[in-house]
């Protein structure tokens, strides 16, 4: 995926966060025409990182998100950021 925008604020404890904003192809399940299905351009969605470190991270850059294991807390299900790897 390809990072398109990189939002850094401060949390409500004064920690550094991070979202980032990507864009890649569809996934094919999206694009079958045969049972009517079609999707042009790129799909965009937002990662929110939290405190992990996105200096090495810049518009432009083709990165991989790995995740660790779902956690289920009273305000939903989260993954936090195991790893991201720019290619």
């Amino acid at each position: 995926m390809t990072v398109i925008g990189i939002q850094r604020s401060a949390n409500s404890k004064g920690d550094r966060v991070t979202t980032l904003h990507v864009s890649e192809e569809f996934e094919p399940y999206y694009t079958d025409r045969a049972t009517g299905r079609s999707c042009e351009g790129k799909k965009v969605s937002t990662i929110y990182v939290g405190t992990y470190d996105c200096t090495s991270i810049e518009i432009g850059s083709e990165i991989e998100v790995y995740y660790n294991r779902a956690v289920v807390s009273s305000k939903g299900t989260f993954q936090t950021i195991k790893h991201i790897e720019v290619m």
